[in-house]
């Protein structure tokens, strides 16, 4: 029992890992690390490649509470995201916004950034935003699973906070956490107030109350 138990907060924290790839991309191409297209290549697709395997080890090794959070975070992270655009989008057409995100991201990953934007792009500028938002909700699942939903909204803060302090929004002519626009700061906060109350909620409703991470060993130990 406990080299199973032993296994799956293995197995977790490898999917921890793998999902706290995505988010850090952006940031790091707006560091000037690397260009985002070569981080893309040597980060992002094996991260995506790893949290699959995985969720398929999860399902095949009979780990049924990290498959259901990998699964349902994922969803309920995507489904957040579609909330967060709401905002985001209706700030950026009232001027809240200094640029389209999603866009940027996507000239960036095909290095069209002197082209310009092109259908591609933005197809994959859009699915890796939301691609963020599915591994932010695996990272909360895995880590907390179901609870109030004061957690995932205090998660969602979190995270917009944390963009604010980004390279990401210093990069965008804004100044340090966006000082020099105010109606952006209100909307990344919003919008993530947003994310994480659909997060939580879904969560609540889509997966069991099963615990924390690693609990039953925790539980075998002690």
């Amino acid at each position: 029992m406990r080299r199973f138990m032993n296994e799956e907060l293995f197995l977790s924290l490898v999917a921890l890992a793998a999902a706290g790839v995505s988010p850090n991309i952006f940031p790091a191409a707006q560091a000037g690390v690397a260009k985002m297209s070569v981080l893309a290549v040597t980060l992002l697709i094996p991260s995506v490649v790893l949290l699959a395997v995985v969720f398929a080890i999860a399902a095949y090794r009979c780990h049924p509470r990290l498959a259901s959070r990998l699964l349902g975070g994922a969803a309920a992270g995507i489904v957040a995201t579609v909330a967060l655009e709401v905002v985001r989008i209706a700030s950026f057409r009232l001027g809240g916004m200094p640029g389209d995100l999603p866009r940027l991201m996507g000239v960036l990953l095909t290095d069209r950034f002197m082209l310009g934007p092109s259908l591609v792009s933005d197809f994959f500028g859009y699915a890796y935003h939301f691609w963020n938002g599915a591994c932010f909700g695996v990272i909360f699942a895995v880590l907390f699973g179901r609870r109030k939903l004061i957690w995932a909204v205090g998660y969602g803060a979190l995270i917009g906070l944390g963009f604010l302090a980004s390279p990401a929004v210093k990069a965008m002519g804004v100044g340090f956490m966006g000082v020099q626009m105010p109606p952006m700061i209100v909307t990344i906060v919003i919008a993530h107030l947003a994310y994480g109350l659909v997060l939580g909620a879904l969560l609540r409703r889509w997966l069991p109350d099963d615990g924390w991470l690693g609990s039953p060993l925790l539980q075998e130990v002690a």
